[in-house]
């Protein structure tokens, strides 16, 4: 990964120093040219320009097309004063054949070395996040760390003839409220409820934050019984008329959704992903 990324920058590098070269050397010829030229050159560099900005957009086919065109035009313009006048073509003309294609190549290694070095930032930045164990906006373990700890709690369960409960909490309008609250104000709201969660489960029980949705995840250490227990006590305290007082002026009425399983070694084995399916599925009977 570090010699592909370094590779993504060096093209970079080679591409700008090209660009910034060819540049320099059609400048000087618009600036040398005299009065006669003048006109032609001006020319030539403008649809040089506008094959560069093709190849910027990484329209490489068209800027290549439109680069050779304009090189096939002035030679054939150059040929025919020649032949035609017996005007002399001139040393600096001779730039106009050669420099617009390289400028076109120089963009487009600068342009690959770029898109290079943003997918391997992108793959960086997912395998980081796949490492991160801690959901940023709410402080709790993320998903990946209840998959983990699922496994563990289950072991120590199983050996210690304990029962392990799965619980799932989802906020029934989702999209109503994202539509009617800020971000600022959702993301307050999801923070909100996931300390609420925290404070009303028992203290040996583990919770999770799933997404950035306000999905919660809970590890319980008890039976559907005491499971069932733990759902009322949640839903009593979200849906409480002041349990987000103050995050906006309009009060907030929020409704959850809740479902738990007890884990059965016999149902879903060591498949802990399957389990968390399952509890999500059970979502749609809380009405």
């Amino acid at each position: 990964m570090l010699k592909k990324r370094k590779t993504g920058y060096l093209l970079q590098d080679i591409g700008l120093v090209l660009f910034l070269l060819c540049i320099v050397a059609m400048s000087f010829t618009v600036g040398y040219g005299g009065s006669g030229l003048l006109t032609e050159f001006v020319i030539m560099l403008m649809a040089t320009f506008f094959a560069i900005l093709l190849a910027g957009f990484k329209l490489n086919n068209l800027a290549i097309v439109v680069a050779s065109f304009s090189i096939l035009v002035y030679s054939a313009y150059k040929l025919y004063m020649f032949f035609a006048y017996s005007k002399e073509i001139v040393s600096l003309c001779y730039i106009w054949i050669v420099f617009p294609l390289v400028s076109v190549a120089a963009m487009i290694i600068f342009v690959y070395g770029n898109a290079q070095t943003e997918l391997e930032n992108e793959i960086l930045k997912s395998q980081v996040e796949e490492l991160v164990m801690i959901n940023s906006m709410t402080g709790l373990y993320n998903l990946r760390s209840l998959y983990n700890d699922l496994q563990k709690q289950i072991a120590y369960a199983q050996r210690n003839d304990m029962a392990i409960s799965l619980m799932i909490v989802k906020l029934r309008y989702e999209q109503e409220l994202k539509s009617i609250l800020s971000r600022s104000h959702y993301e307050a709201l999801i923070q909100r409820m996931a300390e609420m969660v925290v404070d009303v489960v028992r203290v040996e029980d583990r919770t999770y934050s799933l997404d950035n949705q306000g999905t919660i995840g809970i590890i319980l250490t008890c039976d559907s019984q005491g499971s069932e227990y733990a759902k009322k006590r949640i839903k009593a305290r979200l849906e409480s008329s002041d349990a987000f007082e103050g995050i906006t002026d309009a009060a907030i009425q929020v409704k959850v959704k809740i479902a738990y399983l007890e884990y059965e070694k016999e149902a879903y084995g060591n498949d802990m992903i399957s389990f968390k399916q399952k509890v999500e599925s059970e979502l749609q009977y809380d009405v």
